[in-house]
């Protein structure tokens, strides 16, 4: 590696994403990282995930990395056996969410160093050191390098893809052509959305080659369908239970979005705004901008290599309910072009005009990195939360709480029952999630009675729905419960969960808020899962937290 600043970049791209990577741990607030985790260890029980929302690669991968922290631990007496090591997972699985986080952290340094070679061959060195730095520094990809998704993974896979597709192109030999339909099917067995590689990959060949030997994409697409099947099988020997997954997915993702009401890219406002205010920032969109018109006047072969995909992907998610973490696989381009914007900078007005303004262009993003690691680095307001209540409310008690709020230790009494009105004891006879999880309760020094508002699918959890309580609280009082967990939302929310927290506050005692910011002035919270913006006035993340206290039924 010639270049020491794109070694200080890879340095400090990597501490960014290091820096508060225990977020939360032991206990996981994202719904996604559970749910990842869950599919991926699955696999110990068979190669058929049964569940399809993704293609199963990323869960193999995943639990490939966990049997090499089994190995490593193993080794280092850290875990005496197999049993010691799935036993840990839930009394404390820290280990296995660092461990998962960290393919997050590895793919965004790699994601740097390839862009770097990419962009210096085509652009230049002024434009491959700004693209590196503007890559290492984008708010969205430090954010989302601390969670275990597939997200930023997708952003490795687009520049190899890029690297793949120019070395089939420019060397014109079958044994390319089939290196990066391997290098496609890698990236379709990891999310489906990659799949706009496939019609970019024709047009490369097209801007290349036109129509000379079009039999290679057609060997392309061979290799990368093969790569597809022989990393996700599943989804094509349960198709119809994976197209049932995928439409359902589709009424979340994509029917949400069309709701809106807009007839062209709803969701484009939402994205604009995003990358805007803190995506990237004004400045690097302006110099992206710039970058893309440098680049369509320079070369159309170029453009369509970094542009195809990022086109039609961005059009697309222009059509999907609005996440932020939905511009990773895109990032890199975004940041190429850019990059190549300073290129055109320090061309016309000299290297220090470029450096100081890749460094302008850097310092919007940055404020939002430094707030984000810094949330990332304290506690959530739902680990203050238990914290206080096992603190100040007596173990034995029986509490309401809300999905995804604050995790409390169950007791075994607690979860035999669940199972019980659940009609799922015969779950403990397998040995496996239930059993676990009732041996941790077993030896819970403090735990408590636990019911929840709403629905769900968990078997050691007595649900009531909250149409259940629009008339007031005596159905739970009248099993005892004593004090009662909100989650306040930054929305609005439903009108039956409205009911709820009314009659929260007229029939109990308000005991102890716990707020994500100093003072409660409209400022939302910064949620795992939404794309509220960090603000140097948070001083936790997570939702405002409410425990109340309700008067024991008389007798």
């Amino acid at each position: 590696m010639r270049d020491p600043l794109l070694v200080v970049v890879l340095l400090v791209a990597a501490a960014l994403r290091l820096y508060g990577i225990d977020h939360g741990l032991p206990e996981v607030y994202n719904p996604d990282e559970v749910n990842i985790m869950a599919r991926s260890l699955s696999v110990a029980r068979g190669l058929d995930p049964g569940y399809y929302l993704y293609p199963s690669f990323f869960f193999y991968f995943i639990f490939a990395v966990m049997g090499g922290l089994f190995a490593f631990g193993w080794a280092l007496g850290r875990y005496e056996s197999l049993a010691a090591f799935q036993a840990q997972f839930f009394t404390d699985p820290t280990d296995f969410y660092i461990a998962a986080r960290l393919v997050g952290v590895l793919c965004a340094v790699a994601t740097i160093a390839v862009t770097y070679g990419l962009v210096q061959k085509h652009f230049g060195r002024v434009a491959a050191r700004a693209a590196a730095l503007f890559l290492a520094l984008a708010y969205v990809g430090v954010r989302d390098a601390h969670y275990l998704k597939h997200d930023v993974p997708s952003g490795l896979l687009f520049v190899l893809a890029v690297w793949a597709s120019e070395r089939a192109f420019e060397t014109r030999t079958i044994r390319s052509y089939v290196a990066a339909g391997i290098v496609l099917g890698v990236s379709f067995a990891t999310h489906y959305y990659m799949i706009f590689l496939a019609p970019a990959f024709v047009l490369g060949h097209w801007a290349f080659r036109r129509r000379e030997d079009f039999r290679c994409v057609l060997v392309s697409g061979a290799s990368s369908a093969v790569t597809f099947f022989l990393l996700s099988p599943f989804v094509l020997l349960r198709f119809p239970t994976a197209l049932a997954h995928m439409r359902a997915n589709r009424q979340v993702v994509v029917d949400r979005s069309l709701d809106s009401g807009a007839a062209l890219f709803p969701s484009l406002p939402s994205y604009l705004e995003f990358l805007l205010t803190q995506g990237i920032g004004y400045l690097m969109f302006a110099l992206m901008v710039v970058g893309i018109v440098v680049m369509a006047s320079r070369s159309k072969r170029q453009l369509v290599l970094w542009g195809a995909f990022p086109a039609m992907f961005f059009a697309f998610i222009t059509y999907t309910f609005f996440a932020g973490r939905y511009v990773n696989p895109i990032l890199p381009a975004i940041c190429a072009a850019a990059g190549l914007g300073v290129g055109v900078v320090g061309s016309k007005l000299g290297r220090w005009a470029a450096m100081a303004v890749a460094i302008g262009a850097s310092l919007q993003p940055l404020y939002y990195v430094v707030q984000i690691d810094r949330l990332f680095a304290g506690e959530d307001t739902r680990t203050v939360a238990r914290r206080f209540i096992l603190d100040h409310v007596p173990s034995g008690e029986s509490v309401l709480l809300q999905s995804y709020s604050v995790p409390l230790p169950q007791s075994a009494a607690s979860f035999r029952e669940s199972l019980r009105v659940n009609d799922a004891e015969a779950e403990l006879d397998k040995r496996g999630k239930y059993a676990s999880l009732l041996e941790v309760a077993e030896r819970a020094p403090q735990s408590y009675e636990l019911y929840f508002l709403g629905r769900g699918d968990e078997h050691n959890r007595i649900y009531t729905p909250y149409e259940d309580l629009r008339a007031g609280l005596a159905p739970v009082s009248s099993q005892g419960v004593t004090t009662v967990v909100l989650r306040r939302a930054p929305l609005p929310p439903p009108k039956d969960v409205r009911a709820v927290f009314e009659s929260v506050r007229r029939e109990g005692a308000l005991v102890e808020t716990i707020a994500p910011a100093n003072s409660d002035s409209g400022l939302a919270p910064y949620l795992d899962n939404e794309d509220w913006p960090p603000s140097a006035r948070h001083t936790h993340k997570g939702p405002w937290i409410e425990i109340w206290s309700l008067s024991p039924p008389e007798p």
